[in-house]
Formats: structure tokens, sequence, C-alpha cells
């Protein structure tokens, strides 16, 4: 009986930490995943639209900011 109940004890630990761990990854993904995907893509296509690196390297900012933001804002709410 001792042993059922230290396994449901250690059960219930291990899904807590999995639920920590899972929230944790999410929150990397999407917050910093996302909108540097996003940017790079953004990034690349402005060079070979022969947009100039200058301008490449500005829109990679805004589109990270303007992508992070809508995530952080998405994502605050549940």
């Amino acid at each position: 009986m001792a042993t059922t109940v230290d396994e449901a004890k250690q059960r219930a630990q291990d899904a807590e930490e999995h639920v920590r761990s899972y929230k944790g990854v999410m929150k990397a993904s999407t917050q910093i995943g996302v909108p540097f995907c996003m940017a790079l893509g953004t990034f690349f296509t402005a060079l070979t639209a022969r947009a100039g690196i200058g301008w490449a390297f500005l829109s990679f900012v805004v589109v990270y900011v303007l992508v992070w933001w809508v995530v952080k804002t998405f994502f605050s709410s549940h």
C-alpha cells in the first residue's frame, strides 16, 4: 500500500515537472523562435529582392519586433 502511495506522489511530481518544462519550451519557441524565423525569412527575401543590406537589416528588426509583440500579446491572454 505504501508503495502505491509513493508511486502516485512520484507520478504527480513528474506530471508537474513535465508541465513546467512544456510551458518553458513553448514560451521560448513562441517568443524567440517564431519571431526570429520570420525575421530571418524577411531578411533573406529582402536580399534576394536586391533591396540592399541596410533595408534587409531594417526589415529584420521591424519584423522581429512586430511578431514578438503579436505573439507576446496573444499568449498573455491565455
